[in-house]
Order: C-alpha cells, then sequence, then structure tokens
C-alpha cells in the first residue's frame, strides 16, 4: 500500500511537472523564437512542438505535438474555460 501510494505520489509530481513546462513554453514560444538568433536553435524548437512540418509553396503545413496541441485547442476557445466554475459546476 505505501509503494503505490509512494509511486501515485511520485506520478503526480511528474504529471504537474510536465504540464507546467509545458504551459510555461507555451507561454513564451514567439519569445523564445523570435529571440533566438542561431537557425539550429529555431529548428530545434520547431521539432519539439510541431509534428510533419511541410512546406506547400509558401505555405507551411503543420500538426501541433502533443499535448501543445490541446494548449492550442483551449487558447483559440476560451468560451470554453469560462462555461464553468472552479469547482467544474455549470455557472447558472
Amino acid at each position: 500500500m505505501e509503494i503505490e501510494l509512494a509511486e501515485h505520489t511520485k506520478a503526480d509530481y511528474e504529471y504537474q511537472t510536465a504540464v507546467a513546462v509545458v504551459v510555461s513554453l507555451a507561454r513564451r514560444a514567439k519569445t523564445i523564437f523570435e529571440n533566438s538568433s542561431e537557425p539550429a536553435e529555431k529548428r530545434a524548437f520547431l521539432n519539439y512542438i510541431l509534428q510533419n512540418p511541410t512546406v506547400n509553396g509558401k505555405k507551411l503545413e503543420f500538426t501541433m505535438r502533443s499535448p501543445f496541441n490541446l494548449v492550442l485547442e483551449l487558447a483559440s476557445s476560451p468560451i470554453l474555460l469560462r462555461e464553468q466554475d472552479s469547482n467544474l459546476r455549470p455557472i447558472a
């Protein structure tokens, strides 16, 4: 029982750390990309967040890697966040 509790506690901590890194990176993505002067750094950054990037004519086409795709979905539809209060009950 104690081993299971320790494993769950460790998994919770790792999950929270991963979420914090993703949210922080998502918030600072534009600044990080614009302030980097090295093409190799920009390429590595794009490879980290994009999946299957291709160029079609002059247009870049891509899919966001998970979990960045979820951050993008939430950012593009903030109304979803306003429909619930902090206790996850529908707002009356």
